[in-house]
């Protein structure tokens, strides 16, 4: 069983890299450090890409960044043809920030537009240039242009942005019966 994963970006969503520990390597190929500035592909929101620089400079292309089947390590996928790191070797994990900062600027439009649809959620997806919510909404009488001027409202009064993190259990209530 692979070691966890600190996730950094739980704590600053901002922090654009970070040194670490290689705990393990995937029978993929795949990196897993102690810690990182990588989030994870998870709930419709793409996985970070970015670059893993060695010891000697060398640096790696991280196509990916997925879960471990135990869910508590974060394993970075490397393109093929990279030079893997031995356990124990220290490396910087650097974001493609860019992209990461689409992902947040997509993902926070999105709960804007939960707060403007109040309507159950029943799936969604994220990316750097669009996004999508699914919502059960019983008639689908609704118009676009009051959409549109509710959300910017809300943009407008330059609301601040907190984040909060559940735990995976706090999803899952224990059943009444």
């Amino acid at each position: 069983m692979t070691a966890a994963t600190e996730p950094l970006f739980r704590h600053d969503a901002y922090l654009p890299s970070c040194e670490a520990v290689v705990t393990g390597i995937g029978a993929d190929g795949g990196l897993v450090l102690d810690r990182t500035v990588f989030y994870a592909a998870g709930g419709g929101q793409p996985g970070d890409i970015g670059r893993i620089e060695y010891g000697d400079g060398t640096m790696a292309t991280v196509a990916n960044t997925v879960y471990g089947e135990d869910r508590a390590s974060i394993v970075h996928v490397l393109a093929p043809d990279a030079a893997r790191p031995a356990p124990g070797d220290t490396v910087v994990a650097h974001l493609d920030w860019e992209q990461r900062y689409r992902h947040m600027r997509m993902h926070t439009s999105l709960h804007l537009l939960t707060a403007v649809l109040t309507y159950p959620v029943t799936g969604g997806q994220i990316g750097a240039d669009q996004g999508r919510l699914d919502f059960d909404i019983p008639e689908a009488a609704l118009d676009k242009d009051e959409i549109t001027e509710a959300l910017n409202r809300l943009i407008a009064g330059d609301h601040p942005v907190t984040t909060e993190w559940i735990t995976t259990r706090s999803l899952r209530p224990t059943p009444a019966w």
